[in-house]
């Protein structure tokens, strides 16, 4: 029976503990430590296996059309606002 070494502070993992895992890995073969669900079991149980966080905040626009409308508006009027202080500004150089 192969032993799992015991981990111990801050003692850093190094190859040595791998060895049975790269022993097993290319016929991904199976070990005592092994555990192994078969995804029909994973779906009976009601889990989700999709790779969607479910807390993860909606970035959704929900203004309406008509506020948008309004928004573009105000931001025209601003353009020209700023297209004839330029304007005036270039007039007054030349």
């Amino acid at each position: 029976m192969e032993r799992w070494p015991k981990r111990q502070g801050k003692s850093p993992l190094t190859l040595a503990h791998f060895e049975g895992f790269f022993r097993l890995l290319p016929a991904r073969g199976v070990s005592e430590y092994s555990w192994t669900v078969e995804r029909e079991e994973i779906e009976a149980r009601g889990h989700d296996l999709k790779a969607v966080n479910p807390n993860a905040k909606r970035n959704e626009d929900t203004r309406t059309p008509e506020e948008l409308l309004d928004i573009i508006e105000a931001k025209g009027k601003k353009v020209a606002e700023a297209l004839a202080a330029l304007r005036v500004l270039t007039e007054k150089k030349v």
